[in-house]
């Protein structure tokens, strides 16, 4: 009979066994599992990083793609804030600076023959205004005009909305260099927060 006992000890003792064994089994599966979903969680946000890092241009309405690019954007939006507020350089501390502009085409050695009306678009829905002006300037080549937008970008200040120009004719173009184009106009501006009245 006291045989009978220990063996029913030690069967309780391997039935318990078997329940924690299971309890951890189950315990394991369930960490395994939320550990994996946190896995692909982490692989998806990985992917969508990497996508963000290498992305490149704007969207439909203007908006950077890539992070470098919204730095970017991000830098030249803050030091346009900056200047509206009378930073250095400036004409009074807002507008579009003609000597600014002069100073960008010193070593291309391109000085604007006419300069534009300021236009200023406020757009209040998204919380900026962006003012531009149009600079004419004389026969140039490609090369100076490339460098001369270079240079405009450059100050930091300022972006090139837009560039029109057209290849000189033959008579222009006669003799080297065979790229010179007449009367190209550059749309400088940048833009600013409204300030809230």
């Amino acid at each position: 009979m006291a045989k009978d006992i220990d063996m029913g000890g030690k069967g309780d003792h391997l039935k318990y066994y078997c329940i924690v064994f299971g309890i951890l089994v189950v315990v394991i599966a369930v960490v395994a599992f939320g550990q994996r979903s946190k896995l692909n969680a982490y692989r998806a946000a990985n992917k969508q990083a990497n996508a963000a890092l290498k992305a490149q241009g704007t969207t439909p309405d203007g908006r950077p793609r890539g992070i470098a690019n919204l730095a970017v954007e991000v830098e030249k939006f803050v030091q346009g804030y900056k200047d509206s507020l009378g930073g250095a350089g400036t004409e009074g501390g807002d507008g579009i600076s003609t000597r600014m502009i002069t100073k960008a085409g010193r070593d291309t050695q391109m000085k604007y023959q006419f300069a534009g009306t300021e236009q200023d678009d406020p757009n209040r829905s998204k919380g900026f205004r962006t003012r531009s002006r149009e600079f004419t300037y004389g026969l140039s080549t490609l090369d100076q005009l490339t460098k001369l937008c270079w240079n405009i970008e450059a100050l930091g200040r300022y972006r090139v909305f837009e560039i029109r120009w057209k290849l000189g004719d033959k008579r222009i173009n006669a003799e080297p260099p065979f790229f010179k184009v007449n009367k190209p106009v550059i749309r400088v501006g940048y833009r600013s927060p409204l300030t809230k009245r």
